[in-house]
């Protein structure tokens, strides 16, 4: 896990509310200056000063992919919005390994099978079903862990 150093420029640059909330708005997507300016409800000359504040910071960054610049964040600030992400990550991961090694375990006990008297062996499908269900969960879980790590704002904090 990365830490993020924070130095007086980065504590100058979210010292602002109107900075903070262009942190927050780049967070769900790239936009542009007048994007930012139309959902701030600010002229588009405060915005710029506060983008070029946020820049020198190496909080957001900017392409010139086409006739206007999409202002992003950067790793740094994206790591500033979303401290804990990579804690969550660890613990979907560490989830999904206790899952799937249950849901093996469960899938072999039934493949063996349990000796009776008699000499027989006995399968319970309920065994199975729980074995195929953890691993399902297992499944689900590292297609969370993969957009966590992508950065989707969509997962819960």
């Amino acid at each position: 896990m990365e830490k993020v150093t924070i130095d007086r420029g980065d504590i100058a640059a979210l010292s602002s509310d109107v900075r903070v909330a262009i942190l927050k708005s780049l967070d769900t997507r790239p936009m542009t200056m007048s994007e930012l300016a139309d959902g701030l409800g600010l002229a588009r000359s405060t915005v710029h000063e506060h983008l070029s504040v946020l820049a020198d910071a190496d909080l957001v960054t900017h392409e010139n992919a086409r006739k206007w610049r999409d202002y992003a964040l950067t790793k740094k600030g994206r790591r500033i919005l979303h401290p804990g992400r990579d804690h969550r990550i660890i613990i979907i991961l560490g989830t999904s390994l206790v899952a799937m090694t249950a849901g093996l375990l469960c899938v072999t006990s039934y493949l063996r099978g349990f000796a009776v008297q008699g000499g027989s062996v006995v399968r319970e499908p309920l065994i199975l079903y729980v074995g195929e269900a953890l691993l399902g969960v297992t499944v689900v879980l590292w297609c969370l862990a993969v957009r966590c790590r992508r950065g989707n704002p969509s997962i819960p904090e």
